[in-house]
Order: structure tokens, then sequence, then C-alpha cells
């Protein structure tokens, strides 16, 4: 018999599956699974047991996928930020590339309002923005709000309080914490899994913290149409393709400090020149 269920957590080579049936199966993937690539946390799958073990025979069309954090059918990527550890803006662009180009909501969240504030007036002209303390409770309510019906993930930094974030909406201490390294000054990797947690009305995924993420998968020349606070912009670029880098009468680069936040564009730029690299590599 076939059992139809979603992956919620993965360890090793042990697939933690929730069934239709309301039934938890720790499965083990068939052999022929391997040429599908990796089984995310979030990946619907059909199970089958055989010779007394559950394997998972089947993974079911995905509706998107993100690399590092490692997770598949998301509605909303909730990115979290603070003012400790300095916030990475770069990675904060490169996700919010990564959710657009895969159909997934990029949320940001800053959390630890109540330390320091941190400017984030660039991205609210296009993006949900949450500023709320883990510690206090402040701001949490609207979070709990927003992702009712939806399965989100958290993503950011190591120690930016992703997990702290998920207690305080869960109401309790079911993730780990941890501090600073007073040594390096960067987050303790605390999250050791990707696990989807049934919230009751909603999914959310913790995710491990990283500082660095993967090349983005599209080519330099589309990495303009990813950034929604250029585009009202781009309309009145002299040439359609324009790639806003080095072109004649370039309208975004002549909104830039004005409309458009000079970090921001700095950023694509240096994303842009790093997936052209990356191009030029392979094709050389």
């Amino acid at each position: 018999m076939t059992i139809k269920g979603k992956v919620v957590k993965v360890i090793a080579s042990r697939f933690f599956v929730t069934a239709d049936n309301g039934k938890m199966y720790v499965c083990f993937a068939r052999k022929k699974l391997k040429n599908f690539g990796i089984i995310l946390t979030g990946d619907y799958v059909e199970i089958v047991k055989e010779a007394g073990e559950f394997v998972i025979e089947k993974v079911l069309p995905r509706r998107n996928s993100l690399i590092r954090p490692y997770v598949a059918n998301v509605d909303a990527a909730l990115i979290v930020i603070a003012s400790v550890p300095e916030p990475d803006f770069l990675l904060v662009d490169k996700v919010i590339v990564n959710c657009i180009k895969e159909d997934i909501e990029p949320v940001l969240v800053i959390n630890k309002e109540d330390l320091s504030d941190v400017d984030v007036s660039a991205y609210e002209k296009f993006l949900t923005v949450f500023k709320v303390s883990a510690l206090t409770g402040a701001g949490i309510d609207g979070i709990k709000e927003y992702v009712k019906g939806k399965t989100v993930c958290l993503a950011g930094q190591s120690a930016v309080g992703k997990s702290s974030i998920i207690n305080a909406l869960l109401g309790v201490s079911l993730l780990k914490t941890d501090n600073i390294s007073e040594k390096s000054g960067r987050g303790k990797h605390t999250t050791r899994v990707t696990e989807l947690i049934d919230a009751g009305d909603y999914y959310i995924m913790d995710t491990c913290g990283f500082s660095l993420l993967d090349p983005i998968d599209i080519h330099p020349h589309e990495l303009r149409l990813y950034y929604e606070d250029f585009l009202p912009y781009a309309v009145n670029c002299r040439y359609n393709s324009c790639t806003h880098t080095v072109e004649p009468e370039c309208a975004v680069r002549n909104e830039v400090r004005k409309n458009i936040d000079e970090g921001r564009y700095i950023r694509y730029k240096a994303l842009f020149d790093e997936l052209d690299e990356i191009r030029r590599k392979k094709y050389e």
C-alpha cells in the first residue's frame, strides 16, 4: 500500500514523514532516488513498506525549492536580521533574488529591535517588514497573523534569533538557542537539522544559519528582473535590455541616491559582477 505524506525532518539518511493519515514514519530513500537529487524538508512523497522498513518510493513534483536553507514547497521565507551580528545585506539581497526566482514571498524580519534599530528603509518600499523582539514578544503577533495558512521558513545568519522567534511564535521553548561567540563576534550554529514544525494553522521551518550562499542560477543580464525596487524606473532606460551597469541613459542609475538606495545598487552591481564572472569561467 502506498502512503502519501510530507517530509518534515531529515537526519543523515533518515527521512521523517508525516502522512496524510496523521502518523509519523521514519523512512529511507529508495536507491534509484539517488539520481533524483537531494530529498528536501517540505517535499511531498509516496512511501511503501518493504521488509519491515518504510521506503520513499517517489518524490512528487515541487512547487519551488531553496538551497541553503534546503527546503521545498514554501510559501514565504522570513529573512531574519538583527543589529548584532551586523547585518549582511548582500546575503539578504541574494536570498530575496532566490525567493523571487522560486515564486516564494520574501519577508524581512528585524529581531532584537529592543536593543537598537536597523535601517531597512530601502526594503520597506517593496517588502513586507516586521520589527520584533523575540525576548519581549513585541511584534510577534503580527508575524502570527501573517503566517496563518502558510508554510514558511526562517533564514538568516547565525545568532540573529531565528529559533528564538519560533519559540516566541509557538509559545514554548521548543528549539535550542545560543548567543554570539565572544571570540569571533559571530553566531554559533545551534540548528543542526532543517525541521518542519506543525503549528496548527501553519507550518514553520527552522533552518541552519549561514554566512554564504551558493551562486544564484540565473544569467547576469536577467538579474535586473529580480529587483522590484528598480522596475518602476527601468521602463525609462534607453535600452530595453539595460543591465543598469554601464549603458548610457540608464534611468535606474539616475535614481541612485534619489529613489533607489545607494547601498542596494552597489550590492546589485557586486552580484552582477559575481554572476558574470561565474558565467565567463563556465564558458572559457
